[in-house]
This record gives structure tokens, sequence and C-alpha cells, in this order.
């Protein structure tokens, strides 16, 4: 073998030995991006969860409120028809729609 082909073939090996280097760096870093990735998602994930839980507390509470109202709305028809009634027993029903009507 002449002087050439000796540096040729050590160059090659260095190649060689370089590009496999590189794969296995590059391996190494990508599995550490996707545990940073897969970390950051966990933690999105969890912050989403935690933000849904709190828009349907609000949503419940909103509901029970909603509910607490229209009993109390509806209570208070109830008292304004007893007190109308108690005001003017006589009065025939079709009486006080046909004055709104017209």
């Amino acid at each position: 073998m002449t002087t050439g082909q000796i540096v040729a073939i050590v160059i090659l090996v260095v190649l060689v030995v370089a590009a496999v280097a590189a794969v296995a760096l590059f391996r190494r870093r990508s599995t550490a991006q996707r545990q940073i990735d897969a970390t950051r998602y966990r933690d999105e994930a969890a912050s989403r969860m935690a933000s849904a839980d709190r828009l349907a507390a609000e949503a419940a509470e909103r509901a029970e409120r909603a509910r607490r109202e229209q009993e109390q709305a509806e209570e208070l028809a109830e008292k304004r028809a007893a007190q109308a009634e108690k005001l003017d027993p006589a009065s025939p029903e079709g009486v006080d729609a046909e004055r709104r009507t017209s």
C-alpha cells in the first residue's frame, strides 16, 4: 500500500467514526428534546385541565344562581297574583287579557 492509500483509509475511518458519533449525538439530543417537549405538553395539559375545572365550577355556580333566581321570581309572581286576587276577587280573568291586547 502506498502512503496515499493509507492516508485515504485513515481519513475514511475518521469520517465514518465522526458520522457515527454525529448520529449518536443527534439521537441523544432528539431524545432529550422529546422529553422536554413531553414535559411541556404535560404542564400545558394540567394547566388547561385546571382552567376547565374552574370554568365548570363557575358554570355550575351560575346555573345554581339562575335556578334560585327563577324560584324567587316564581314565588314573587305567585305572591303578586295572590295580592291581585285579594284586591279584586270578582274580576274575570278574560277582562285583564282584553285590556292588554286593546
